[in-house]
């Protein structure tokens, strides 16, 4: 059944996906701080800004999902301006969460991040792993879940929350200091140079596709009794980061070797999620392998 969905952070990398699988089969309305930068969803969006009690009043009318992607995403920038990550990722939320129980939205789908784990105690992680986030980004969204997962108690509407980790895709911005590191490794091999890995290389994360973190937000919007619920969302495969530069240079057709630099401070050691509760629940499981999404990036 078609209905009015609003999707916050519409002009960025997960947003704009969001909105695309979304029109489908609903009307969708977009908002974001930033003009949208995608031609096929300038008639949707709106510039505004999720703190702001008047902007959120004007594009809830007559929305009953919510999809919220908004979000500070730069661990920097949250250690740098801590205050401005609460502003956007916390008060944001809250505000969002307020007005749109007010206006009697049926389901509220929170877009968290596997940085409210901290460092992992044991892998795979699961959605019962305790929380302790060693970034000031991972505080707020953590602050975010708890805000939802208190909405999901005391409000009539349904929230719940999904986990994504690392995710990748074309969309990803480049020229960003905070790209994540399939990104900067392919703009490298782009521009004919080496990926540059910080520590030996052997640290692993879990990298999906940004559509099939977007294939599950439309699994649980599509799908009821999630109230108070948290899916993590993962390829369920552990990559090491020098893995993954070998490969990039593989496919990229280079005769180069990755170069090697100082580990970061707090870096997270070992990363991988459980998604037996979203393959179980949603019938969850990603298109997108790895290789195949390296290989688009490079192309």
């Amino acid at each position: 059944m078609s209905m009015r969905v609003l999707v916050t952070g519409s002009s960025g990398q997960l947003g704009s996906y969001v909105c695309e699988r979304l029109m489908q089969d609903h009307e969708v309305v977009g908002i974001d701080i930033r003009p949208q930068q995608y031609e096929a969803l300038r008639k949707i969006s709106i510039v505004g800004d999720v703190t702001s009690r008047s902007d959120i009043a004007s594009v809830l009318r007559g929305v009953r999902r919510v999809v919220h992607c908004a979000a500070q995403v730069s661990v920097e920038k949250s250690t740098e301006n801590p205050v401005f990550d609460a502003q956007a990722n916390v008060i944001g939320t809250v505000n969002l969460l307020q007005q749109s129980s007010e206006s009697r939205v049926e389901k509220f789908l929170y877009i968290s991040s596997a940085a409210v784990l901290g460092q992992p105690r044991y892998t795979p992680i699961d959605e019962s792993h305790p929380t302790e986030p060693i970034s000031n980004y991972g505080v707020g969204k953590l602050a975010g879940e708890k805000y939802a997962l208190a909405f999901a108690r005391n409000s009539p509407m349904e929230v719940s929350c999904i986990r994504p980790f690392n995710f990748y895709s074309p969309r990803a911005d480049p020229t960003s200091p905070y790209s994540g590191v399939i990104t900067k490794f392919v703009n490298r091999l782009k521009a004919g140079k080496p990926p540059v890995i910080e520590g030996d290389g052997l640290q692993t994360r879990d990298f999906i596709h940004a559509l099939d973190v977007v294939e599950m937000v439309a699994l649980m919007l599509d799908k009821d009794g999630l109230d108070g619920q948290i899916f993590n969302c993962g390829s369920g495969h552990p990559t090491s980061i020098l893995d993954l530069a070998i490969n990039a240079i593989m496919l990229s057709g280079l005769s180069v070797k990755p170069e090697f630099t100082p580990p970061r401070v707090g870096d997270i050691r070992e990363s991988v999620a459980n998604c037996t509760k979203a393959r179980e629940t949603l019938g969850f499981r990603p298109k997108i392998d790895l290789d195949q999404g390296l290989a688009e990036l490079l192309k």
